[in-house]
């Protein structure tokens, strides 16, 4: 087992080693004809922008695979179905997740399947490792006994509360000595960095004149403040306004922001907001109304006059080929349901990184992703433990770096984690 990993804080360059590290080696042991490195995140956007990187590696072009743990994951059991069933993992759905990578994990301990895996795929990448729940883990653990896995995590970029004690950061111990990325690669301004290093100690972060924070118990006023932001400081910038949950008041602020102009004239503006696309789907499945059976031209007219040309091209598309191959005309609701959420998941696997402009998002949808200047809208509502608040707010902070703003709207959260 080889295993090379890197760890430390937010815009520490822990890609940047991922992505030097593989280079070398891969000078020193180039590829074989038909190999390839197989790249792996827990997340589509983080693949997205990994696949962007691994791309710009001179020695490696054309000869990546750069998918999510989870798809590589039914990939393993697809391609090993009758010995997954034989262990005990029959009749899995591939949206049965944590169960598909459960069984993925199994077979990735078996020999014949890891030296399967690396006949095409001797060098395994792993980017935010630490989102890995025990399931996914497993499958990438067993691939390691194998495979040249080169990894990046930082514990305290976890999210997800059910993963502490880390997993993948226990691991990772276990298996390497990891390298310890302490210099910031991402911002050189000190108020950031300073705010950064505070949120992760514990402490509180100073607010001054690059880094501020501004309390704002109203959707207007937080709305006022975004528009003075932006009129000041988004002229030719990327700007993002993150927020630990999209709901009344981060909606209301943006709404306003949309709608007026501050007294000085700033605005209005309008910020996309960016969501998965499996919430896109389900709030396009709420615009229609499907029978519970019905032949492909009512779907297809239904499905039409929704809007959504790309959603109802795939399922009709789908709808004709089940026509023609099987002679069937009458399909349920579930399976059309199901073709709609397999249309949106596809613009998802394929979208690529949009650098430029204004974008909303939530804390987890800005992971892995820089912004020139950063807007935290941090409601009332905002739950967890003091541990998890500071773990979101730090993740917002770090995407910044020129400036950040935070607009508290609860007076009360002044004086609390994570800003005392």
């Amino acid at each position: 087992m080889t295993v090379r990993a890197f760890t430390g804080g937010a815009g520490c360059g822990k890609t940047h080693m991922l992505m030097d590290s593989l280079s070398a080696h891969l000078d020193a042991a180039p590829l074989h004809a038909g190999q390839k490195v197989l790249a792996l995140t827990f997340m589509h956007g983080s693949r997205r922008r990994l696949e962007e990187r691994l791309g710009m590696l001179q020695n490696l072009k054309g000869k990546t695979e750069c998918t999510t743990i989870d798809s590589f994951a039914w990939r393993l059991v697809r391609r090993w179905r009758s010995l997954a069933a034989a262990l005990g993992f029959a009749n899995i759905e591939p949206a049965e997740y944590e169960r598909v990578c459960e069984a993925a994990g199994a077979l990735a301990q078996i020999k014949e399947v890891h030296n399967w895996v690396a006949a095409t795929f001797p060098i395994l990448v792993v980017d935010e490792a630490q989102d890995m729940t025990v399931n996914r883990l497993g499958m990438v653990a067993g691939l390691a006994n194998r495979l040249e896995v080169f990894v990046a995590a930082d514990e305290f970029q976890c999210l997800s509360e059910e993963l502490r004690p880390n997993p993948a950061c226990a691991w990772i111990s276990q298996v390497c000595a990891p390298e310890e990325l302490k210099q910031p690669r991402r911002t050189d301004v000190d108020e950031l960095l300073n705010a950064a290093r505070a949120i992760r100690a514990s402490e509180a972060p100073k607010s001054e004149k690059l880094f501020m924070i501004a309390l704002t118990s109203t959707a207007p006023l937080a709305g006022a403040w975004i528009n003075s932001n932006l009129s000041w400081y988004g002229g030719g910038k990327r700007v993002a306004i993150i927020t630990p949950t999209h709901g009344a008041f981060s909606r209301a602020a943006l709404a306003w922001a949309a709608a007026n102009k501050t007294k000085k004239g700033a605005g209005p503006y309008n910020v996309a907001w960016e969501q998965s696309e499996a919430k896109a789907a389900a709030e396009y499945l709420t615009t229609i109304q499907l029978a519970d059976q019905a032949d492909a031209a009512s779907i297809a007219a239904v499905l039409a006059a929704a809007g959504d040309a790309r959603a109802a091209r795939d399922v009709t598309e789908w709808l004709e080929i089940q026509r023609r191959t099987k002679a069937k005309v009458q399909f349920t609701r579930d399976e059309v349901v199901k073709l709609v959420e397999q249309s949106f998941s596809q613009r998802r696997q394929i979208r690529r990184s949009d650098v430029h402009g204004w974008k909303g998002m939530t804390v987890h949808g800005a992971k892995n992703r820089e912004f020139d200047n950063v807007i935290v809208l941090w409601p009332a509502a905002v739950g967890g433990s003091d541990d998890q608040k500071r773990r979101l707010l730090y993740n917002a902070v770090t995407r910044a770096k020129e400036r950040c703003i935070v607009l508290v709207q609860a007076a009360a959260h002044i004086g609390r984690a994570p800003f005392a």
